[in-house]
């Protein structure tokens, strides 16, 4: 009988401990803050234009934005369009934001390449 408590105990306490150790949701993502730059949209644009940059792709995207509690639960629905200069190889993402009337940079660089030949 004390063999048999003795077994319990010990699996009783693996359990505990696997769940105190164990990680609650390892394959989730977190939110960071990633700075961006936002300006009013003509000069974005005037600056996309002065770098010979055109627009390859453009879509609505569903992204996180700041409310007055912090990061919102609704996502917000704004413009993405990436410009590119196919001679120099600059490229830039962008989001329009209307309400405010200003563009953010989400990304910019050199080196574009297309991957493969149909996309």
């Amino acid at each position: 009988m004390i063999k048999i408590l003795a077994y319990i105990f010990a699996a009783f306490w693996l359990l505990m401990v696997t769940l105190i150790l164990w990680p609650y949701d390892s394959s989730a993502g977190e939110w960071n803050d990633k700075p961006v730059m936002c300006e009013q949209k003509e000069i974005v644009l005037d600056t996309i234009r002065s770098k010979g940059e055109l627009p390859l792709i453009t879509g609505i995207q569903s992204t996180k934005v700041r409310d007055i509690d912090g990061l919102s639960d609704i996502p917000a629905h704004t413009a993405l369009q990436i410009f590119v200069n196919h001679q120099t190889k600059t490229f830039s993402i962008l989001e329009y934001h209307p309400s405010y009337n200003s563009i953010c940079i989400i990304a910019y660089g050199d080196d574009w390449k297309t991957v493969g030949e149909k996309l």
